[in-house]
C-alpha cells in the first residue's frame, strides 16, 4: 500500500477527534464495505467490566457511515438517519473487536447498510442496520447562511 493509499484509508479517523479518542482502528475500506477494529480497555467500559453500549453503537455506526462513504454521491457527504443495535452478548475489558460493514443499497438520496461486531475469535456480540441520508456539501458561505434559515 502507497502512502497516499494510507493517507486516504485514514481519512475518516484523522477528521473525528472523537474516534481518535476511542482509538478505533480502519483495517479495511473497499467499495461498500468496511472492517474496523478496537481493543476494549478501562476507557470503553461500563460497570461489571464490559464495554459501554454507546461504545458498541458508535463503532458499529462508524463502520456502516465509511462503508456508504465510499459510495456516496460527488459533493455530498453521508448522515446517519435511522440506527438499529441488536446486543447479542457483552464485549468484555481486554478483547478485540472487529467490525464489518456491508452497503445493501446505495440510491440517489439514501443508503441502507449492515454491521456486525464480533470478538477477534469470531463470537458474535452485535448485530446493526442503518439509513444514511446524502447531505450535500455547502460550496460557500451563502450556501451555509441559506441552510441555517431553512
Amino acid at each position: 500500500m502507497t502512502a497516499a493509499d494510507e493517507a486516504e484509508r485514514r481519512k475518516p479517523f484523522e477528521e473525528s477527534p472523537f474516534l481518535a479518542l476511542l482509538g478505533a482502528e480502519l483495517v479495511e475500506r473497499g467499495e461498500g464495505t468496511a472492517t474496523l477494529a478496537l481493543n476494549l480497555s478501562d476507557m470503553h467500559l461500563r460497570t461489571r467490566g464490559i464495554a459501554h453500549g454507546g461504545v458498541i453503537a458508535t463503532l458499529l455506526d462508524t463502520a456502516m457511515g465509511v462503508a456508504v462513504s465510499t459510495q456516496t454521491p460527488d459533493g455530498s457527504f453521508a448522515v446517519t438517519c435511522q440506527l438499529n443495535v441488536h446486543f447479542i452478548r457483552p464485549g468484555w475489558n481486554g478483547e478485540r473487536l472487529v467490525i464489518s460493514a456491508k452497503v445493501s443499497h446505495s440510491g440517489a438520496t439514501t443508503s441502507v447498510a449492515q454491521a456486525e461486531m464480533t470478538t477477534e475469535c469470531g463470537v458474535l456480540v452485535a448485530i446493526s442496520s442503518g439509513t444514511f441520508s446524502f447531505v450535500r456539501i455547502p460550496n460557500t458561505g451563502s450556501d451555509l447562511l441559506e441552510r441555517k434559515a431553512d
